[in-house]
């Protein structure tokens, strides 16, 4: 590989993905406000939302976890069955903050060290299919400053940071208010899926990329009565404008398979035709 050439990146799987945040907490909060080292946080939450391609389209599922004082083997052996093998997590920040305190921790808390897929993540590097950090992705990975989630969702019309910001965090778990933790998590990974379908949709110049997972999200979260805490998502500009554009790309898309079908039925039927005329 020549100097400054960057190396080759391993294949996203775009048709399974999983996107994950975590909240943490520290147990000495500097008085200057300052954001402490990443070894001294401990996740609280988590949240993956998982998207999967199937014949029937894509189907979506949202686990919400906490880790409370006695759960922690628990949280960390739910943390790693999450992110199954073959699945590209998408995180925000993840290789610097959120796989690094997950790591941290679980050695501490999991004794026999069995987490094959958190291993796995944790050992992912910059240009490894097997994980895209949004932050180093939107940032040309080095190409200039990554910028706080946030910036990105107002460029893109997402809505982000709803009713909580990060530094509310500590205090509201701390004085009880959990399910606002859990709920803000769970935000923070939809923004984070949606950004990774536009960002692949335009890196691949294929609409469908965004369009189809984002006009099914919004029928998934209108669906779900325990889901109303993502309304803002089903409603925003960019899923407004999926749910346009998404049957005229189904009908294409389906014009297409069964055109493809049809010259493969033709190919067979010639090469069967072939092998019946005697020499």
């Amino acid at each position: 590989m020549r100097r400054g050439q960057q190396p080759q990146r391993d294949a996203f799987n775009e048709h399974a993905i999983v996107a994950y945040d975590i909240e943490t907490i520290v147990d000495d909060e500097p008085a200057d406000g300052s954001f402490p080292p990443w070894p001294r946080h401990r996740p609280v939450a988590a949240a993956f939302l998982t998207a999967k391609w199937t014949p029937n389209g894509y189907a979506f599922a949202l686990d919400t976890l906490s880790c409370q004082p006695g759960t922690e083997e628990a949280f960390y052996r739910k943390v790693d069955e999450l992110l199954p093998a073959g699945a590209t997590a998408i995180t925000y920040n993840g290789r610097g903050f959120d796989i690094r305190c997950l790591a941290l921790q679980a050695s501490r808390w999991v004794p026999d060290f069995k987490l094959p897929n958190l291993a796995r993540q944790a050992a992912s590097g910059r240009f490894d299919g097997a994980h895209c950090d949004l932050a180093d992705a939107y940032s040309g990975f080095g190409g200039t400053r990554s910028v706080a989630m946030v910036e990105l969702c107002k460029a893109l019309d997402i809505p982000c940071k709803i009713d909580v910001a990060g530094n509310q965090v500590g205090v509201l778990w701390r004085t009880g208010q959990r399910q606002a933790v859990r709920e803000y998590v769970a935000q923070d990974v939809i923004c984070t899926a949606v950004l990774w379908w536009h960002y692949i949709a335009f890196q691949k110049s294929d609409e469908k990329l965004l369009t189809l997972p984002l006009a099914e999200l919004v029928t998934w979260i209108q669906s779900e009565p325990g889901l109303a805490h993502l309304k803002p998502f089903a409603e925003c500009r960019p899923a407004q404008l999926a749910l346009k554009r998404a049957p005229a790309l189904r009908v294409a898309a389906a014009l297409a398979d069964a055109e493809l079908r049809v010259s493969q039925e033709r190919d067979e039927a010639a090469f069967a035709a072939g092998d019946a005329t005697p020499f």
